[in-house]
């Protein structure tokens, strides 16, 4: 079975699974594109070559954004945002995670993250240059007569989220769209806002030729199958389940042959993925929320605020009320 036509049967769901959570869930903070500029702004630098200029007065972060990110070595906190991302990479490598999926991201590689995933990255590399287009949903979607048209390439990317490795053709056809984008946002000519949403959902077009193109030469095996399905569990269920166990049950199988399987494709152990999944949503509560711990260790069903403060420190060092001093 083809990648695409297995993350499509596997993700179609993915929009009700946050429905699916309890309350706390449902009501968790989403960032907007001036709250998430904000976290990551020790990234950014005073008058680029490219993109908008994070420091200028004239500076607006509402319904599009197009910056530059060169700070190489960096990581960013999860962020769980309200708009789409899309990532032209450059230069360097960096480890990127969306929801339940870790990408090693390779200069020519381009990604749209979707609304409501959670999303952090590391670079593993001495340089960086990634271009970064952060665009509201509404923005894109304003005075376009193909609303229907436009929902279904959104769809498309919604359902089939992996970077794709651009040829060098593609690459610089890519990269005339971004300097295009940079001219029209600086310049800000009459219409430039059409011609801009002209420009991006070129963008998403061939995007979404490119993951087609690299879908026709993959193809997943029965334990890739087995480990992203387990991965997309873990998404739904992970505030409630804890166990290897219980995932094993659900996919029919025994825990044994899950802890195999994901050991063999993901190359760490089925009960690393759950606890970096719970990990991930207690920093998110931590720096975007103001519940307090025992709110947080009450949310995601641990017993009680020491045993949440115990599972933490284990994996970051610190303490929950450490980590929340020292990122907020």
């Amino acid at each position: 079975m083809h990648l695409i036509r297995y993350y499509v049967k596997y993700m179609l769901n993915y929009s009700n699974i946050m429905s699916k959570k309890v309350d706390m869930h449902t009501a968790l903070p989403l960032l907007t594109i001036k709250q998430s500029i904000n976290a990551y702004k020790h990234l950014l630098k005073p008058d680029p070559g490219f993109g908008m200029d994070f420091f200028a007065d004239d500076f607006e972060a509402k319904e599009l954004v197009l910056l530059e990110d060169n700070e190489a070595g960096s990581q960013g906190i999860p962020l769980r945002f309200d708009y789409y991302a899309l990532l032209l990479r450059l230069k360097g490598e960096t480890k990127r995670t969306i929801n339940q999926f870790d990408y090693v991201i390779k200069p020519q590689s381009l990604q749209l993250i979707n609304p409501g995933s959670i999303f952090s990255f590391e670079d593993t590399s001495d340089v960086a240059k990634t271009y970064v287009l952060l665009f509201d949903k509404t923005f894109i979607e304003e005075e376009n007569v193909s609303l229907g048209i436009l929902g279904q390439l959104l769809d498309f990317h919604r359902k089939y989220q992996e970077d794709v490795l651009l040829d060098m053709t593609q690459f610089a056809e890519v990269v005339t769209l971004y300097e295009q984008l940079n001219r029209e946002l600086r310049a800000k000519k009459s219409d430039y806002k059409i011609i801009v949403r002209l420009l991006i959902t070129q963008l998403l077009y061939l995007l979404k030729r490119a993951k087609l193109s690299s879908e026709q030469k993959q193809d997943i095996t029965r334990a890739q199958q087995i480990s992203s399905e387990f991965l997309n569990l873990v998404e739904e269920h992970y505030w409630q389940q804890k166990s290897v166990k219980e995932y094993a049950k659900i996919l029919g199988i025994s825990p044994q042959h899950l802890s195999e399987t994901i050991k063999s494709t993901l190359y760490h152990t089925a009960l690393f993925y759950i606890h970096v999944r719970l990990i991930k949503e207690i920093q998110y509560l931590l720096c975007f929320s103001d519940m307090s711990i025992k709110q947080i260790s009450h949310a995601i069903n641990f017993e009680t605020p020491s045993q949440l403060g115990r599972f933490f420190k284990r994996y970051e060092g610190m303490s929950p009320k450490a980590y929340r001093l020292k990122n907020r």
